[in-house]
């Protein structure tokens, strides 16, 4: 761990360093139309303004350090435009490529996108069969006596006495006596027992033998297996008693959660792949024949099904991984993911345009539709081939909120100050949790905090260890470990928190698991909020991490341990709130 601090801090020297001179020819040139101007601004004005590129509520009347980051201020507010327009920001072409902001044409075509969707192997319900009694009578003999027994139609199930059958085997031969003078009885006679599902060939050999059968054998009318055996032997049972329950296993089907958001990429016909636990090498395909019209109003899921015939190594019960590739039959305009800034209630992009050799950088609140895989749908507010910045847009919005213009944290731009500490994670707290469901929590998030700190460290298996850990408390808890009015919240944040950590205990890769580690923290930072637990503990904030679309993760301490870019950038990052 002392190597690491060693080695964190030589490169944070290095990176204050390449800060200041990229703080200076970035923002220095940015927003500027004459170098002139800014320099008399700065003279007249008596003082300048100091902040921090990555933290631009940050302000100060002279240079120093960052109190958040540790970098070094930089002059702010009068080297950024000419405060005109409030909704663009000037940049020279040298600052655009010292900031790296890349920019990329939105457009128009049919989305498309890849579900991975939990399933499992379900009976298929119209191969259901259920073995009645069709008279009143004893079991004297039990020939299947256990739940899935394999069967064959016509095998014998069971046997039974019954006084009616007896009587109605009497009158059949009786019947047949007098067929010659009376035919018509003969034939009631025979359908009345084949009511009684008594097969032809057991009628023929009554009328042969000439002999009543006081034990009459009950037939199995399809193939399959047993699945609820309910009668024993002497037993009496009456007319409709439901003696035996089987199913035909060679026709299954695959049957596919889907989340609410996923709904419109759902359509009956499109094949998904997929695969089971047992041999996950082996790769089946089917087609999708049914999608359920109800949501599930505590998953907020929706079920897909799939029928699939003759394989033989899928068994009712089995968990499946599926993969849907879906596309949209509708064109639309889309941007990639990247360009996108989220607040929640609101999305915003920045647009590249040009006017008089001079670049501009438009900040344009859109209307976001559904995730198309890497891009988002548009369905107002940008048109086909406007360039969008795709890298940098972070960079973009920082400055323009330091400028108090329109950006993500400023709706409305003005001489006021820039709103700070929005909360995308706000959320209604559950007043009816139980003191010992908030003991367990903590539990769950103890063992989370175990696995940062080995992330901070980049020990893989440390932290898988960990995470396995913060697995197996949670179910201890159980998916339904809650009742009252965060029932169904719980077992929402439950399922999701375990889509996260499963790839998270399986990948080889620490910042594959980083990534998955930026969604369950999303996740449990809500949880922790809407539940509460035991202690006190910190929502904290990374504006760097992943290109510069921000992390957040939750630490015991108040210290800043960065597990996103510990080998860089270790101490960036912010408090955000204190959660208990």
């Amino acid at each position: 761990m002392k190597s690491l601090f060693a080695n964190t801090y030589f490169r944070l020297i290095s990176v204050l360093i390449l800060g200041i001179l990229l703080g200076y020819l970035i923002f220095g040139s940015a927003g500027t139309h004459s170098h002139e101007h800014s320099a008399g601004a700065d003279t007249e004005s008596g003082g300048e303004v100091w902040t921090c590129s990555m933290h631009p509520n940050v302000r100060d009347d002279q240079p120093g350090l960052c109190p958040i980051c540790a970098m070094d201020l930089i002059p702010a507010s009068e080297m950024n435009g000419d405060g005109d327009d409030m909704y663009t920001l000037v940049m020279s072409e040298s600052a655009i490529r010292l900031a790296n902001i890349q920019t990329v044409a939105a457009k128009r075509e049919k989305p498309s996108k890849t579900l991975h969707l939990p399933g499992r192997v379900e009976i298929d319900e119209r191969n259901i069969t259920r073995v009645s009694a069709h008279f009143p009578g004893r079991i004297t003999d039990l020939k299947v006596n256990f739940t899935g027994a394999e069967i064959r139609k016509g095998q014998v199930l069971a046997r039974v006495y019954s006084p009616d059958l007896v009587t109605a085997q009497r009158e059949l031969l009786e019947a047949r006596a007098r067929a010659d003078q009376n035919p018509a009885l003969l034939r009631a006679a025979r359908q009345k027992l084949r009511q009684w599902e008594l097969s032809d060939a057991q009628i023929r050999e009554i009328e042969q033998s000439g002999r009543v059968e006081r034990n009459v054998a009950i037939l199995a009318p399809a193939d399959g297996i047993v699945l609820g055996l309910n009668v024993a032997r002497e037993q009496y049972v009456n007319q409709g008693t439901v003696l035996f329950e089987m199913a035909d296993f060679s026709n299954l089907w695959a049957v596919f959660d889907a989340y609410e958001e996923d709904m419109p990429w759902l359509s009956t016909g499109s094949k998904i792949h997929f695969h089971d636990r047992s041999r996950p090498s082996v790769k089946h395909q089917a087609d999708i024949s049914f999608v359920e019209p109800i949501l599930q109003s505590d998953s907020r899921t929706v079920r897909i099904r799939a029928d699939i015939s003759g394989q033989e190594n899928l068994r009712p019960g089995m968990i499946l991984r599926g993969e849907l590739k879906s596309e949209l039959q509708e064109e639309f305009v889309m941007v990639p993911a990247s360009s996108v800034l989220w607040t929640g209630p609101r999305s915003l992009v920045y647009v590249r345009h040009e006017e008089n050799d001079v670049v501009l950088f438009e900040s344009r609140e859109v209307s976001l539709g559904n995730r198309a895989g890497d891009f988002f749908i548009i369905e107002d507010g940008l048109s086909e081939g406007e360039n969008v910045v795709f890298h940098g847009a972070f960079v973009i919005d920082s400055e323009m909120q330091l400028m108090d213009r329109f950006s993500m944290m400023n709706r409305q731009a003005g001489p006021r100050p820039v709103p700070y500490g929005f909360d995308p994670f706000a959320v209604d707290r559950y007043d009816d949790v139980p003191e010992e469901f908030k003991s367990q929590l903590r539990e769950v998030v103890t063992a989370y905090i175990t696995g940062k700190d080995y992330l901070v460290e980049s020990s893989r298996e440390s932290a898988q260890t960990a995470f396995g850990e913060m697995k197996s408390n949670m179910e201890r808890i159980g998916e339904h470990g809650l009742s009252g009015s965060g029932h169904s919240a719980w077992m929402q944040a439950y399922r999701d928190m375990n889509g996260h950590l499963n790839p998270m205990l399986e990948t080889d890769d620490i910042e594959e698991m980083r990534t998955q580690f930026r969604f369950l923290s999303e996740i449990l930072i809500r949880a922790v909020r809407q539940f509460g637990i035991d202690g006190v503990v910190y929502q904290q904030y990374c504006p760097m991490a992943f290109d510069d679309e921000g992390a957040y993760w939750i630490s015991d301490e108040e210290q800043i341990m960065n597990p996103y870019l510990p080998e860089s950038m270790l101490m960036c990052g912010e408090v955000i709130e204190a959660l208990e």
